[in-house]
């Protein structure tokens, strides 16, 4: 039942208010009556009516002056103004105040009548769009990740951004103003231990996941889903760049060390969020399938590569001594597959990070060097030159968009 407040100085109306109808054939009740505006202001708080008959003219607080006080507290009560004072002020004053209706005294039945059948349609409609609001709200709490994954697929795979953008704030993403993705690529049978047994593929793929989302906890704030192929798609802002260009190669020292298990990972930063993640996707999905398609002994090189590319004393002979296979026997693989010896793919690697490094006019170049494995300025300059026929000062200074030709 709904229920109903009167509030008015008279207690000859409220009597007559009261006993007029029988509230329980309009799926009501009265369940207190107020005698002056202060005490409706408490009732009405503590009550909380469905319906409030109120008198404009009361003692301490007239009729109007309450509803403008309860106004924030019952927002979807039905206040119905009935007075004796037929003056356009009142009912102006009243309309501002959204009450429900305005009546005059005296009040003949059927009029009453008429006014709380209305009343009632009105809050039936309310509590059914509130219920469909709070199951709605539910829904999106339960169902939110899987809203958020369709919209990310099918904004990569070509749903215009404009619409992706309204969809995604509409869940609650947010996008930092700098922006890189991320692409993952788990490779089921490639382990590091014959002692590990191959995992159950959807398993693995939720163990990666768990690995990845607990390393983006400080990178906020970054969503990451999967694509149509089961790859992970991870939007992490750049806050750092130097730090994000190292966030694949963390995921991958990462996910082999605790899941024993080989992933592939591309990144790249995206220059407009608004235009250009449907692109950058594309790239990374073709960069990740040149170092899928590799045999496992030159994936499992060219990842300890990525990791390692920093340190100057990284070689044939090291990375061949962690892959338990001779050094002719991997150069001559990593020639064959590549193109190129490995100190070329070596320099390859880190002149590509260094062009990266060179995306933030902070960081200078010898820092850049040391960041890249050389142990001078003076030979990062040479082997940069030697790879792209310019100088990293020249590169610079002449903002050239030269490209490191990817081998793959």
């Amino acid at each position: 039942m709904w229920k109903v407040l009167i509030a008015d100085d008279e207690p000859k109306i409220r009597r007559g208010l009261k006993g007029s109808l029988n509230w329980q054939d309009l799926d009501m009740e009265v369940v207190g009556e107020a005698a002056d505006g202060e005490m409706a202001f408490d009732m009405a708080n503590q009550l909380k009516p469905d319906i409030l008959l109120l008198d404009i003219c009361m003692p301490f607080l007239n009729g109007l002056q309450l509803v403008e006080q309860l106004r924030s507290s019952l927002e979807n009560c039905m206040i119905i103004v009935i007075t004796g004072y037929d003056e356009f002020a009142y009912a102006q004053q009243a309309v501002k105040l959204k009450v429900f209706d305005y009546l005059l005294k005296p009040v003949a039945k059927e009029q009453l009548m008429a006014v709380l059948t209305k009343a009632h349609s009105e809050l039936a409609l309310l509590h059914s769009k509130s219920r469909y609001i709070n199951w709605a709200d539910r829904q999106m709490k339960q169902n939110g990740g899987v809203l958020k994954e369709s919209v990310f697929k099918q904004w990569i795979t070509g749903l215009p951004a404009a619409e992706a953008l309204e969809q995604l704030r509409y869940l609650g993403v947010q996008f930092s103003s700098v922006t890189g993705m991320i692409l993952i690529k788990v490779i089921p049978k490639l382990n590091r231990s014959e002692l590990i047994k191959e995992w159950d593929g959807p398993l693995l793929l939720f163990a990666v996941q768990n690995v990845i989302a607990d390393l983006l906890s400080d990178w906020q704030p970054s969503e990451i889903f999967k694509d149509n192929a089961d790859n992970f798609v991870i939007l992490a802002p750049i806050h750092n760049y130097p730090a994000w260009l190292d966030l694949g190669s963390i995921f991958q020292q990462t996910v082999e060390n605790r899941l024993k298990h080989i992933i592939i990972t591309g990144q790249k930063q995206i220059e407009d969020i608004d235009t250009d993640v449907p692109e950058v996707y594309k790239e990374l999905v073709a960069a990740v399938a040149v170092q899928e398609n590799c045999t496992p002994v030159v994936l499992l090189c060219r990842q300890h590569i990525e990791m390692n590319y920093f340190k100057e004393e990284l070689s044939l002979q090291e990375v061949a001594k962690t892959l338990q296979i001779s050094p002719t026997y991997l150069s001559r693989l990593l020639k064959q597959e590549t193109g190129i010896s490995f100190v070329d793919y070596l320099t390859h690697v880190r002149v590509k990070k260094a062009i990266q490094l060179m995306n933030d006019p902070m960081i200078k170049l010898y820092e850049i060097a040391e960041r890249v494995g050389y142990s001078s300025q003076h030979y990062f300059s040479t082997a940069f030159k030697k790879a792209l026929g310019i100088s990293p000062q020249e590169y610079r200074k002449r903002g050239w968009t030269v490209e490191c030709r990817d081998k793959g």
